[in-house]
């Protein structure tokens, strides 16, 4: 599927990287590479191609703590890890690796999907850190542990233990056939306009957030749905489930949370008017998807 973070073969060693010491094996990979970020939101590219800085592990050792370094995986052979900078680091780390920091959306729409991919991987892990330091049932510290993929709390008589979180949310082409319902949010720049899109509540399935979210914010009742495909969405930890569903209704009943639903036709949407979803998107990838059908 065309659309960013999507794609790459990263081997994630999910049950290895709990091993202290074979994770310290990894760490002493003179091989082994440092994709480096910008705070959990800004990811360091190299210039003049498009594609992520990657440091050599063995230049940044004894400048920064173990703990600092994030394990992602192996891909193609090659060790990685990620580390973030902090705000009074960047200055100095700049002036010996030279780099454009790039925020995460838009250089989605410039990297190979692979390298997109691990960008967004880093980046929803930094984030889950920096909302992590404290345990949610004692208020105690935490620690960071399985190479920054768990936070345990450091309260010995609580113990608990955090892992990163993902939101499920479902993102749906809904159409009649001949017209496909977009609608947009206040804050977007005038003319643009989406598929409809919501997170899944507690004890609901794909298909009814689905017709739920449909009818919240657009008052369109909907019946069949199928499952599209989906996309790692780290603004800031969710997964786009795409749907495609049939509307059973035509009567628009704009939501609280939209500023405007409408029906657009094909040649409406081929026509340049409408200001769509960057192509990066996997709403973009449903939208195509059905016009391409015509």
């Amino acid at each position: 599927m065309d659309f960013a973070f999507v794609g790459g073969a990263l081997e994630r060693h999910g049950e290895a990287r709990e091993d202290a010491g074979w994770l310290r094996g990894r760490f002493d990979d003179d091989l082994a590479e440092v994709i480096v970020l910008r705070g959990s939101r800004d990811v360091l590219l190299a210039a003049p191609a498009p594609q992520l800085l990657r440091i050599p592990l063995p230049l940044l050792r004894e400048r920064f703590e173990a703990t600092r370094f994030t394990y992602l995986g192996e891909q193609e052979g090659r060790t990685l890890f990620a580390l973030g900078l902090r705000e009074e680091e960047q200055g100095e780390f700049l002036a010996v690796h030279p780099a454009l920091p790039g925020e995460l959306r838009a250089a989605a729409t410039n990297l190979p999907p692979h390298e997109a991919g691990l960008a967004a991987f880093a980046c929803a892990l930094a984030y889950w850190q920096s909302r992590s330091h404290f345990c949610g049932v004692c208020g105690a510290h935490t620690l960071l542990s399985a190479g920054g993929h768990r936070a345990l709390c450091c309260n010995g008589a609580c113990g608990a233990a955090f892992f990163p979180r993902t939101d499920p949310c479902v993102i749906m082409l809904v159409n009649d056939g001949e017209r496909a319902l977009l609608g947009r949010q206040p804050s977007w720049p005038e003319g643009r306009y989406s598929t409809l899109a919501g997170f899944v509540e507690p004890g609901e399935t794909l298909e009814d957030a689905v017709r739920r979210e449909t009818l919240e914010e657009s008052g369109i009742r909907v019946g069949d749905c199928r499952y599209i495909g989906s996309q790692p969405w780290p603004f800031p930890a969710s997964l786009m489930l795409g749907f495609e569903a049939q509307a059973e209704s035509n009567d628009i009943r704009i939501g609280a949370e939209m500023a405007d639903v409408r029906w657009f036709t094909r040649d409406e949407l081929r026509s340049g008017a409408v200001k769509l979803s960057p192509r990066f998107s996997i709403s973009r990838f449903l939208i195509d998807r059905w016009l391409d059908r015509d």
